[in-house]
């Protein structure tokens, strides 16, 4: 993953929650866009998860994002 992909899925409409899964097996579950600050080219994140603990995610130890798509 790098931070254009990132951003391009932050900005979808309408926003899909996300659960990001990193390396070490933590999985981080992103109900809403800006739960997730980062930089156009930057190497790393900040997001926040459900209890609003606030994690620093290299791109690069991010293996899997699972799109939870919305239904009507």
């Amino acid at each position: 993953m790098t931070a254009s992909q990132m951003i391009e899925r932050m900005n979808r409409t309408p926003f899909e929650p996300l659960d990001i899964c990193l390396a070490d097996g933590t999985r981080i579950h992103v109900e809403h866009p800006y739960e997730i600050a980062t930089r156009p080219k930057g190497s790393s994140c900040f997001i926040y998860d459900e209890d609003e603990r606030m994690h620093f995610v290299a791109y690069r130890n991010i293996t899997e994002v699972i799109t939870k798509t919305l239904t009507s």
